[in-house]
């Protein structure tokens, strides 16, 4: 079973491999990337062609549905299991920046007391520095064993998926090179790290205004609008069909005389179901990049707005409903008339 995964990941192309395996290794994840590649990917396409049969044999939507359904599936397991993995390896990195300011005060403290620089990381690895506890451990025990610091230093950066971490464990080594003080080094860092955390929150609070605009454009005010007009449109394919004008025939008209549409006369033939469907599709590309929006806006990443993007798609959708059958109530009088 295990080669089968294997053999099944090959199939994919090298570089999403290699980033895949990336993510993983970043997630602090103990899988095989080829394994987890090709597992998912299978299982993405086992239950893509279960919503492709079920879609064209028990429902019976037709090919390009059941097509759609088939992508659709597939694209959610397999796309879904991989920014999965990509947001833990987020995560991770997001807490580490948080308590790297308080993790390089503490190693500074502990080499001003008369530590060595091995000992200082080891005991500077406190439980609550999760992540970053298990990286300072590691460095430490690196360097015990004869690594060089700079070279111990800058590996804590390689499992971790931060910029930030990286940029400064660059400039510690750069600094333990050029002969510089490393405790004095670390206090100076730690207040500049401090310095731009405040910085980013000062940002994240100042953007907040467009964040919640988004959010109600994408989760209330669209659904809205399409729950109105889908009523208007199936209210004026119904007043259509009672004035018993066939449809071919006012197309022909139509195309000679534009002006029908502006006087009231419907002048198309598209039908209130294209309009839900429609309507529903459109809610769902909407979602999504409003999500991402949300995500550059406040994490300044794509990735950062997945989480938003089932909560406005749930509300939007449930919203829409609603709202047909709330306009559906109170003017179901002019369809029936």
């Amino acid at each position: 079973m295990v080669k089968v995964f294997q053999r099944a990941a090959g199939v994919l192309p090298n570089n999403l491999r290699k980033w895949i395996g990336k993510e993983i290794h970043f997630a602090g994840l103990e899988y095989d990337a080829d394994k987890f590649t090709g597992f998912i990917f299978l299982v993405g396409l086992l239950l893509g062609a279960v919503a492709f049969l079920s879609s064209f044999y028990v429902i019976q939507l037709g090919q390009a549905n059941s097509i759609g359904a088939f992508v659709a599936v597939f694209a959610c397991i397999f796309a879904g299991s991989i920014f999965w993995v990509s947001n833990i390896a987020d995560s991770r990195a997001t807490q580490v920046e948080k308590i790297l300011p308080d993790a390089l005060q503490l190693i500074s403290s502990n080499i001003k007391s008369g530590l060595t620089t091995e000992r200082s990381l080891f005991i500077s690895a406190r439980p609550e520095f999760g992540t970053l506890s298990f990286a300072l451990k590691k460095a430490s025990k690196s360097i015990m064993i004869g690594e060089r610091l700079e070279r111990a230093l800058f590996a804590i950066s390689l499992n971790i998926k931060s910029n930030v971490l990286e940029r400064t464990m660059w400039l510690i080594s750069e600094g333990i090179k050029n002969g510089g003080q490393i405790s004095q080094l670390l206090v100076q860092l730690s207040n500049d790290l401090r310095e731009e955390n405040a910085l980013k929150m000062e940002v994240s609070s100042n953007t907040s205004m467009y964040v919640m605009l988004i959010f109600f454009s994408a989760a209330f005010g669209a659904p809205a609008l399409f729950g109105i007009s889908s009523f208007i449109v199936g209210v004026m394919t119904e007043q259509t069909a009672n004035i018993g004008i066939d449809p071919e025939m006012m197309q022909g008209y139509s195309a000679k005389n534009p002006a029908l549409g502006l006087i009231g006369i419907p002048t198309s033939t598209i039908k209130e179901d294209f309009i839900v469907l429609f309507s529903i599709v459109d809610l769902l590309v909407t979602s999504i990049f409003a999500s991402m929006v949300l995500g550059v806006i406040s994490t300044g990443s794509e990735k950062g707005g997945i989480k938003y993007f089932p909560m406005i798609l749930i509300i939007s959708l449930v919203l829409f409903f609603i709202t047909r059958i709330v306009v559906g109530t109170a003017f179901g009088g002019f369809a029936g008339s």
